[in-house]
């Protein structure tokens, strides 16, 4: 029944005047809450220092504070970049801010344009997410650094108490082509990338892990036994519900880089 009731919507979403409508009232991660801006930036700064670099933010929604306390504290620029437009070009022009819409795909930067990425729970909404990674490669300077936190969990279930303790993962029981057929043209779609696989990504496109901090479900680690769709995982992908990464792009032995 539910299954049915995703796939009908997500058609609707499909449809241009459902989907501009739905924007209207959809709100994104921070909601430009005060403490989850100071949290987010804080978090950023931990790997970061912000002065001096031109710094992309990747799906910030309707949330440009993080992006503004980075201009206070000495950023050099700031672009922010989105698959939906939640904010005008001027509304972000007027807080000194780059605002770029895009399909999800090539990002319509220059090649080596920024030195700091950062992305918190974005990542994971990505429809292309090998294209994202080896996207974010491309843009960064040799030198520069990505962080992000990346939300493994089923976005569609989050805040309802009731049924979430034991459906962290549960978008993992459908198979790929289901999964798309639910929620492909909606907020709520999760590529379902485990910890590993984009630890994998990262690799393979050319960066440098310099910090990796994994989040464990201790609800599903609880469960995990009668949770048998999660088997056929490794176990620390299983149970992993976050990952913070901080992933740099090395400098090549004998290049220059600029001044």
């Amino acid at each position: 029944m539910f299954v049915m009731v995703d796939i009908l919507q997500n058609l609707l979403m499909g449809l241009r005047p459902f989907a501009r409508l739905a924007q209207r009232y959809h709100s994104t991660g921070l909601n430009a809450d005060p403490d989850m801006v100071s949290r987010v930036f804080n978090l950023y700064s931990r790997f970061v220092s912000m002065r001096g670099k031109d710094i992309l933010e990747i799906g910030p929604g309707q949330t440009l504070e993080v992006l503004e306390r980075a201009m206070a504290a000495g950023a050099r620029s700031c672009t922010a970049i989105d698959v939906l437009d939640y904010l005008s070009r001027e509304q972000a022009r007027a807080k000194q801010i780059v605002y770029v819409v895009y399909e999800g795909k090539e990002m319509p930067l220059a090649a080596e344009s920024v030195d700091l990425i950062c992305s918190y729970t974005a990542l994971e909404h990505a429809r292309y997410p090998s294209v994202t990674v080896q996207e974010c490669f491309r843009v960064l300077r040799p030198g520069g650094m990505l962080v992000s936190v990346i939300d493994l969990g089923d976005h569609s279930f989050y805040g309802k108490n009731k049924l979430y303790h034991d459906r962290v993962f549960d978008c993992l029981q459908h198979p790929e082509w289901l999964w798309n057929l639910m929620k492909w043209n909606r907020s709520s779609y999760v590529n379902r990338l485990r910890q590993s696989e984009w630890v994998h990504l990262f690799a393979e496109a050319g960066f440098v892990a310099r910090a990796h901090e994994a989040t464990v479900s201790e609800h599903t680690v609880h469960l995990f036994s009668q949770l048998r769709y999660l088997h056929k995982y490794q176990y620390n992908d299983a149970v992993t519900c976050a990952l913070t990464v901080c992933m740099e792009k090395p400098v090549l032995l004998g290049a220059s880089t600029g001044g």
